[in-house]
């Protein structure tokens, strides 16, 4: 009941979210030029293709980072929907992409100081460039790193020349969208928490589905742990559906459930459609582990070249890339294994299986607002 209310606050967050972007603009490409522009939500033209390679922004709310062409060479900067440029000097890159609008804020680069810090939607410096790297806000916080130092990863390398630089040491740190540091340092991974579930001081949280780290102020913060949240569900709900052999099974399949054709590639076809035609796909068998057979359980990327349509998009952040902080996608994959054809010798033997993989099948859930679905199949045949 705790779990379903939470989908529904958050279904209502987003769908309030929605209603306040109705303004936004959406990225086109114009193949001739190979530029990027944008446009309303009518069609009608708001700026021309004129921007090129590191533009990624899909949906233009209040600020983007663009590039473009200036003479023989590229200028970045950041662009207001009024046509104002600001950070003329400052547009923060990593991994060869810009950063995109989160809760009307996006991260800027100082490169005097080397540091990051935040512009907020009318490209004004709301958190100064003091920390080495931060990650997006969400429900607003992020996490940030300071005490850093710069180090080159390559082979000998130094820190003024040098193609893989990034930090050692430091340490992480959780504020708010005030810049006030909640938690200090912490070792707590945080890359699987659902940042929306904050609960503050309460001690009733379910320790089986929550995780909590302690702040200042003698303050707890508690969130949802996706892999915990998703393990329980597959267990407890999903395979108890499948051996009950329950109708409701149909529920807990997206709207369209996508599989591998050997003759049309990916294939996506109603849930109901998906049940009658491979009645023999999701039976309580298939998911019992045994001698030749493992299940895993995992966190993986959602594929945007293969759910393309429409029915996806709000799956997706600004960047127009999987939006994992709120609809995480997990993998279960099914290993079977086979006897190695080849013995293996003393020394092998001391180190690996006298099994070796046979093939592996794989079933996707995604996290949606109505919780998770089964989003896609792959099986051997």
């Amino acid at each position: 009941m705790k779990q379903t209310a939470l989908f529904l606050f958050q279904f209502l967050l987003l769908h309030f979210s929605f209603g306040q972007s109705q303004d936004s603009w959406v990225r086109f490409y114009d193949t001739a030029s190979e530029k990027s522009g944008y446009k309303d939500l009518k069609g009608n033209i708001k700026i021309p293709a004129t921007f090129d390679g590191l533009t990624k922004a899909d949906t233009f709310y209040h600020i983007i980072a663009v590039n473009e062409m200036a003479g023989d060479t590229y200028k970045s900067y950041y662009l207001l929907k009024d046509g104002r440029k600001v950070g003329q000097d400052s547009v923060y890159v990593f991994d060869f992409m810009f950063d995109c609008e989160s809760e009307g804020k996006i991260i800027f680069y100082d490169r005097k100081k080397d540091r990051v810090g935040f512009l907020n939607q009318d490209g004004v410096a709301i958190i100064p460039a003091v920390y080495n790297y931060v990650s997006p806000f969400r429900n607003g916080l992020a996490i940030a790193h300071r005490n850093a130092k710069r180090k080159c990863w390559d082979k000998g390398g130094d820190t003024t020349n040098c193609e893989h630089l990034g930090w050692e040491g430091g340490e992480s740190i959780l504020i708010n969208d005030k810049n006030e540091i909640l938690v200090d340092s912490f070792a707590i991974d945080l890359s699987s928490i659902d940042w929306y579930s904050r609960k503050i001081n309460d001690p009733s949280v379910d320790t089986s589905l929550y995780i909590s780290i302690k702040g200042r102020g003698n303050t707890t913060y508690s969130f949802v742990d996706y892999d915990k949240e998703f393990k329980k569900w597959f267990y407890n709900t999903f395979l108890s559906t499948v051996r009950s052999k329950n109708k409701a099974l149909s529920k807990l399949l997206f709207d369209e459930v996508t599989y591998w054709s050997g003759k049309k590639g990916w294939t996506s076809i109603g849930r109901t459609e998906f049940l009658k035609t491979f009645p023999a796909v999701l039976t309580a068998q298939r998911f019992e582990a045994g001698k030749l057979k493992e299940i895993s359980l995992s966190q993986d990327m959602f594929n945007d070249l293969i759910f393309d349509k429409s029915i996806y998009k709000k799956y997706l952040n600004a960047c127009g890339a999987h939006n994992k902080d709120q609809y995480p996608l997990y993998n279960v994959m099914l290993t079977y294994y086979k006897k190695r054809l080849k013995p293996l010798t003393a020394i092998e033997s001391g180190f690996l299986r006298n099994y070796e993989i046979d093939y592996q099948e794989h079933f996707e859930f995604l996290r949606t607002e109505n919780g998770y679905k089964l989003l896609s199949v792959s099986l051997k045949k």
